[in-house]
């Protein structure tokens, strides 16, 4: 997988030389110096395009806990802290301090291509992350709200998949460590996937690698398991299965002989960002449901039908087939208010959306444009067709009960202007379909309201 790897480094010599490398895995590659923290962040920030993962080249004397601050900068790329002085020290330090990946140097390229491929998947889905913030944002809401902390992870439940059993339980025993529920099934037994559970998986023999890789393949084709952190695990890894785990979809990977607090890291991190994703996701799922209703009725908003509109005239003029809007106004909605309160008129208009609901068609749209203005987008209706809809809807609205229905002094009705966009008009735009609904709406309204006007003023 190419992606775009921003080397940071103070030794030029080794800097190059691994420029050189990763260019010779078809990485599209940029270089800085390391120095200061400010100064590889502007050196970050210059890039034409932004990296998927920022690649650290650790130099004597720097101090590894300047990772957390690069990620505080860069949080949704991918980063990678690649040591020419690699000790487990260090590399526990890194993973602690939010490095994504810790690269031990020197590197096989094929090592080094695995280890940067699986980052940039994982930059990827932290730009999608990162989109969502934007949208978050745009709408009003904090993302950090939407922020899975790390003392939630290890709620999560862990699965283990491994051929070697006494591996699999030294997994497991890592990973209750930390505080995750761990699953540990038997190789050659089926697993069921569970929401926000994460995967570690691997494999001994060249046999079982095939299971293994076969499985990860078998996983992200399911619906549950697109998004399901799997991290691979291993004490060794065969030439062929180097290969093709390239092409496949997973975290990370972590080699040893023998799996340590590392490894439990690493997963923690994975479901930690899988949490948040979704957390930010559901949220951003909810958030725009709030931007495109009304509050009081639940019916959409004028934001939804400036996006809606033209959509649903794109769609009639490819079909072929007619659409209709009809713009609605209360008469004598305002005695209403002014005689019984906000509260009686808030009522009535809860009362005409449930009647919007009620009566118009399945495929239609009825909309709260704000105080007593309505709106219904008819897709597939001619002028004829809407007009029944709308004589209905009329109808309903003045035998709606309100406050004043006892005293039998405050009728409420409802005039209406009506416009269709005829089958193959590709001329009309929204904007111009409105214009001509709201005039025959004030042109309904000066004939003394109650009914409908579907033709030009004359």
């Amino acid at each position: 997988m190419a992606g775009h790897v921003h080397l940071l480094y103070s030794d030029t010599t080794l800097g190059t030389a691994l420029q050189r490398q990763l260019r010779s895995l078809y990485f599209h590659v940029t270089g800085g110096q390391l120095g200061s923290l400010d100064t590889a962040v502007s050196d970050v920030q210059g890039q034409d395009s932004q990296p998927e993962v920022i690649a650290v080249v650790r130099a004597v004397g720097w101090n590894v806990a300047q990772v957390r601050n690069l990620k505080r900068a860069f949080p949704n790329t991918s980063l990678v802290l690649a040591d020419p002085i690699p000790s487990q020290r260090s590399k526990e330090q890194a993973l602690e301090s939010g490095a994504s990946s810790y690269l031990p140097l020197p590197c096989t390229s094929q090592r080094m291509s695995l280890c940067l491929s699986a980052q940039v998947r994982r930059s990827r889905r932290l730009d999608e992350a990162g989109s969502t913030e934007h949208v978050l944002r745009l709408l009003g809401f904090e993302p950090s709200l939407f922020t899975a902390p790390h003392a939630s992870t290890p709620k999560s439940e862990i699965i283990v998949w491994h051929e070697d059993e006494d591996f699999a339980r030294g997994i497991e025993w890592r990973l209750k460590e930390e505080g995750f529920a761990v699953e540990r099934v038997a190789f050659d037994q089926p697993v069921a996937l569970k929401a926000g559970a994460g995967l570690v998986i691997g494999a001994l023999s060249e046999a079982g690698w095939t299971t293994t890789l076969q499985r990860i393949a078998a996983v992200r084709s399911q619906p549950q398991g697109r998004s399901l952190p799997i991290t691979v695990a291993s004490a060794t890894l065969p030439k062929a299965a180097q290969a093709a785990l390239e092409r496949l979809d997973f975290q990370d990977l972590w080699l040893g002989v023998a799996p340590d607090r590392l490894l439990a890291l690493m997963v923690k991190e994975q479901v930690r960002i899988s949490q948040q994703t979704e957390h930010r996701q559901v949220a951003l799922t909810q958030s725009l449901d709030l931007a495109i209703t009304d509050g009081l009725t639940d019916l959409y908003n004028r934001r939804y039908l400036a996006a809606h509109l033209p959509l649903q005239m794109q769609i009639a003029r490819q079909s072929q087939r007619p659409l209709s809007l009809a713009l609605l106004d209360l008469d004598g909605f305002k005695t209403l208010n002014d005689r019984y309160g906000h509260q009686a008129g808030d009522q009535f208009l809860i009362g005409v959306a449930e009647h919007l609901r009620r009566n118009s068609r399945a495929s239609d749209s009825a909309v709260r444009l704000g105080g007593d203005e309505f709106a219904l987008v008819l897709p597939n209706a001619d002028l004829k067709a809407a007009r029944t809809v709308v004589e209905r809807l009329i109808a309903d609205i003045a035998s709606i009960n309100h406050a004043g229905s006892n005293e039998n002094q405050i009728h409420i009705s409802a005039s209406a202007g009506l416009v269709s966009m005829p089958a193959g008009d590709w001329a009309s735009t929204a904007d111009a379909l409105i214009a001509v609904a709201d005039g025959r709406l004030y042109a309904a309204k000066e004939k003394g309201g109650n009914q409908i006007v579907d033709t030009a003023p004359s």
